[in-house]
C-alpha cells in the first residue's frame, strides 16, 4: 500500500527536526559547559531523543488528536508533553552513561543513591524548572502565533509592518458552494461545526502548499503566497487541488456527520499590494490593493462559469505550468469595478 504524500512530508519533517537537534545538542552543551568529547557525545543523544519525541508529536500526534481543543487545553497538555521529554531525554542520558562506567544494568542504576542524589539534589531539578519554564513560555508563544496566523505574531514583534511595505504576493479567494442553502438545511448550529470542520480539514494542505491563510470571510477563505513561495512547485494552484483531494478522501467523515460533502470555487491573482498594519486597541496586519478585488471578482467568475480555478493572465505569467496542470483560455472579461479587460484562465490537473 503506498505511502500517501502528505505521510512523507511529516516523516521528513521529523528527520529534519532530528538532525537539527542531533547538530545542536551538543553544540550547546560545549557551549555553554565547555567542550569535552563526553558532554558532546551526551548532547548529542540528548538533542537526539528530545527533538525526535518532538518531531514525533509535533508532525504527528499533535494535528490529529490535540489540535482541535481550547487553547487552555492545548497549552496545557503541549507544556506537559514537552516537560516528560526534556526530563525523559535528560534522565536517560544520565542513566545510559552511569550505567556503561559502572558495567551496571539500567535498573541497577536507577535504583542506586546516586541516581536519587542526581534527581532531588543535583543537576536535574534545575533542569526541571528549565524544563517547565521554556515549555510554558515556548508554547504559550506557539499557539498564540496559532491564533493570529502563521507568522504574523513575529511581523507585530519585530515590526516588519509597522511601516506599510509594498510586496508582490498571490491572492487565492476559495468560495464554498450553495452555503445559504446548506444553511438553512442544517441549521445554524450545525452549519457553524461543518464550516469549522472544513475550515480544519483544508488547513493543512494549504500549510503544505506555503500558503498563508488571510482571514476568513464568512464562508470564503482567502490565501495568499509571496511571489517566491507561490510559484515554487507550482504552489499558488496545487493548492487548490490537494484541498479537493483531501476533502475528496474526508467524503464519508462529511456526509455521516453533515448528510453532505463541501464543494468549493477559486479564483487566482498576482500583483502588488500594500501591507501594513491598522487600528489601535484592536491591531491587524492587513493588505491593500486592487489584486485583492480583482482575485474575489475572478473567484466569482468561476460560480458564474462552473469552472473549478479560474487565473488571472498576471498570474498565470509567473508559472511555468508542467504536465501535471493545463490552462485553458476563457477569454476577456470587464470584471466588476475594472476599467480594463482581465485575461482569465480555467486551470485542469490532469
Amino acid at each position: 500500500m503506498a505511502i500517501k504524500a502528505s505521510t512523507i512530508a511529516k516523516l521528513k519533517s521529523v528527520f529534519g527536526i532530528t538532525v537539527f537537534g542531533m547538530i545542536v545538542g551538543p553544540l550547546f552543551v560545549c557551549i555553554a559547559f565547555g567542550f569535552e568529547i563526553e558532554r558532546a557525545l551526551k548532547g548529542f543523544i540528548a538533542g537526539f531523543l528530545i527533538t525526535f519525541l518532538g518531531g514525533v508529536f509535533e508532525k504527528i500526534i499533535y494535528p490529529i488528536k490535540i489540535k482541535k481543543l481550547r487553547f487552555s487545553a492545548v497549552l496545557l497538555i503541549r507544556t506537559l508533553v514537552y516537560i516528560f521529554v526534556i526530563s525523559f531525554s535528560v534522565i536517560m542520558v544520565w542513566v545510559v552513561h552511569e550505567s556503561m562506567i559502572n558495567t551496571r544494568s539500567l535498573i541497577a542504576t536507577l535504583q542506586t543513591d546516586d541516581f536519587a542524589h542526581f534527581i532531588t539534589r543535583g543537576d536535574f531539578p534545575l533542569i526541571f524548572l528549565f524544563a517547565i519554564t521554556m515549555s510554558f513560555l515556548v508554547n504559550f508563544l506557539v499557539q498564540l502565533n496559532d491564533l493570529l496566523g502563521r507568522g504574523v505574531l513575529l511581523s507585530y514583534i519585530t515590526g516588519r509592518y509597522h511601516k506599510p511595505k509594498i510586496e508582490e504576493r498571490f491572492f487565492m479567494f476559495l468560495d464554498l458552494e450553495s452555503s445559504t442553502t446548506i444553511a438553512e438545511t442544517i441549521g445554524p448550529v450545525k452549519y457553524h461545526q461543518f464550516m469549522n470542520s472544513y475550515f480544519y480539514d483544508i488547513n493543512e494542505p494549504i500549510i503544505e502548499s506555503k500558503g498563508e491563510i488571510y482571514q476568513y470571510v464568512g464562508d470564503e477563505v482567502v490565501i495568499s503566497w509571496s511571489k517566491a513561495n507561490g510559484t515554487k512547485k507550482l504552489n499558488c494552484i496545487a493548492c487548490y487541488f490537494k484541498i479537493k483531494d483531501t476533502i475528496e478522501q474526508l467524503q464519508k467523515k462529511y456526509i455521516k456527520e453533515f448528510g453532505l460533502i463541501p464543494g468549493f470555487k477559486g479564483g487566482v491573482h498576482f500583483g502588488e499590494v500594500v501591507i501594513g498594519e491598522v487600528g489601535n486597541s484592536r491591531k491587524e496586519i492587513v493588505f491593500h490593493g486592487d489584486v485583492m478585488n480583482t482575485a474575489s471578482r475572478i473567484q466569482g467568475q468561476a460560480k458564474a462559469l462552473n469552472k473549478q480555478l479560474l487565473i488571472s493572465e498576471d498570474a498565470l505569467k509567473c508559472l511555468n505550468l508542467d504536465s501535471e496542470f493545463t490552462a485553458e483560455k476563457i477569454g476577456k472579461f470587464k470584471l466588476k469595478g475594472k476599467e480594463q479587460e482581465t485575461e482569465i484562465y480555467s486551470v485542469i490537473k490532469h
